[in-house]
Formats: C-alpha cells, structure tokens, sequence
C-alpha cells in the first residue's frame, strides 16, 4: 500500500491550513512507513516539513494546484510519476482526528472486501429529502422530487466522508471527481472523528 497526502499551499477557508494541519498526520504514520509516503505539494514550507519526516515529495504542477482541480486528477499525477504500481491510500490533512489504528483498521476493511474502491460515511445532519434548489424570486426547487410528508418514510442516508480512501490502481480511472463508483464500499467511523477542517472556527476544536 501507499500513501498520498495531497497538501497544496491555497486554501480558501483557513489560509494556509494544510501547513498548519500537516504534522498532525505525519506524526501519526510510524517511520518504517515513510518510504511509502508520498506528499504532492506546491507549497515550500510543506515540502520542508515532509524532508523531516523522509517522505517521498513531487512538487505539484502549477496546473494542478488550482482549487478547481480534482482529487482524482492530483492522485492519478502522482501515480505517474513515482510510477506507483501498488494500491492506494489518500490521506487528507483536514482530518486531524486520524490514528495510525484508525488507517490500519481501515486497510483490512479494503482487504476484507476484495479490495473494491472504499471510502468512510458519516451521518447527515440535513435530510436530502428537505433541500431545495435556491431559484430566483424566492422560489425553490426540490433536489429530490418527492411527495413524501413523513420523516420516518424518507430513505436512509449517509454523507461520502473522505476520512480515509483506498482503491486499487485500476479502479482509480473509474472512479468520477469525488472519488466514487457504483461498486464502492462504505466504512462507517467514529463521527467524533470526521471533525473536517475549512475554517478557523473548525480548528479551534482541534
């Protein structure tokens, strides 16, 4: 297995987050792994702090450090380029409530399931069944058409969590720009762990 850690240097919530958040999970991964761990990054001070811990390091492409460029699209560069033939783990530094127990019991969840694309869930705080499209003139649109009135009718739901995320090469081409197929396997965690990053609000809780 290997190990992405997609750290940019813009952000847009928290400037400069993952610069703050970087030690975090790189605390958590035990030095016999850090030849296995490869951080993309356009970001000098990142860069400097993965030298400390003897992780692999590709300078991230200007073209690819844009906030409107895909996840999948920065791991699929990084498998390109160090040529990585094994499977994947992506580590995102907003999730600072990470064990190095919680990667490993997610590693034999990947096994378990015959290693299919798999991703973490967490509950939602908002039905889909109650959103509605802002249109103008204060009018609104259902997301999901429905004639439904009663909670206990809606179908169940759960959020995408990118807590943790593995799949093989392969599947990786398959997978659309949040990282999902059809075929994916769900891993519930801790929702005392899936604390995600964007704000300085957000990481007062840290």
């Amino acid at each position: 297995m290997k190990y992405i850690i997609p750290a940019r240097k813009g952000s847009k919530g928290l400037k400069h987050k993952n610069r703050y958040l970087f030690d975090y999970t790189a605390k958590t991964i035990p030095a016999n792994f850090a030849k296995d761990v490869y951080v993309t990054s356009d970001d000098e001070y990142i860069i400097d702090r993965a030298k400390h811990y003897r992780f692999n390091i590709l300078h991230r492409k200007t073209e690819l450090s844009a906030d409107n460029i895909s996840i999948k699209h920065v791991l699929q560069d990084v498998v390109q380029e160090y040529n990585i033939t094994e499977d994947i783990t992506m580590l995102y530094l907003t999730y600072p409530k990470r064990t190095w127990q919680d990667i490993m019991d997610f590693y034999r969840v990947f096994m378990n399931n015959n290693r299919a694309p798999t991703v973490c869930k967490k509950s939602i705080i908002n039905h889909p069944y109650l959103c509605f499209y802002e249109m103008c003139d204060n009018k609104g649109k259902q997301v999901i058409e429905h004639d439904l009135y009663r909670r206990q009718d809606y179908p169940s739901c759960f959020q995408i969590c990118h807590f943790l995320f593995s799949c093989r090469l392969e599947d990786l081409d398959k997978l659309n720009l949040n990282l999902y197929h059809e075929d994916m396997f769900f891993h519930e965690i801790d929702e005392l762990k899936c604390l995600d990053i964007d704000t300085q609000q957000d990481f007062q809780k840290v």
